[in-house]
């Protein structure tokens, strides 16, 4: 069973960030700064998401659990009252590929929508070439509306789901 529960300021929370941003295929597509940078430490996985979980202000990070397990990642955050971003992944190799990620994005948006009455487009923006995810997106009810080069010069996607 998929759920999902707010990041924690714990230490096995920030171990775990850490952990899936070694795993190689990951480190492809998702990156604690910059691509190509050295692994990420645990001080600066801290650094970066324990300002989230202490302070939560416009960027909610959440964990996807099955079965109670951390498996993977999912947070959104506040673009403008009527539109909000997603970034996601599943961290634990073993469980990608099965509709795990799929399922998160549906429970994320009902969250969304619950403590944002207002939005009225939610986006996330892989990069073309990471199938995987586009498939998972669209699952999820994302449908393709542009693309653009992002500041690390890789194509990506915009894919919304207006509800």
């Amino acid at each position: 069973m998929i759920t999902l529960r707010l990041m924690e300021d714990t230490m096995a929370d920030y171990v775990a960030m850490r952990e899936w941003f070694l795993e190689p295929e990951l480190q492809q597509w998702v990156w604690c700064d910059e691509k190509g940078e050295p692994p990420v430490s645990l001080e600066r996985v801290i650094e970066k998401y324990g300002q989230r979980v202490k302070h939560p202000r416009d960027v909610f990070p959440y964990f996807i659990l099955r079965d109670g397990e951390p498996i993977g990642f999912i947070q959104y955050y506040v673009k403008d009252v009527q539109t909000i971003g997603l970034d996601m992944w599943i961290g634990t190799v073993q469980e990608r590929g099965r509709g795990y990620g799929s399922e998160a994005l549906r429970q994320m948006v009902n969250i969304i929508h619950e403590k944002h009455p207002e939005v009225q487009e939610i986006f996330i923006d892989p990069e073309k070439a990471n199938h995987r995810a586009v498939r998972c997106y669209e699952k999820a009810g994302f449908q393709t509306t542009g693309e653009f080069t992002s500041e690390e010069n890789a194509l990506c996607l915009m894919m919304t789901l207006r509800p």
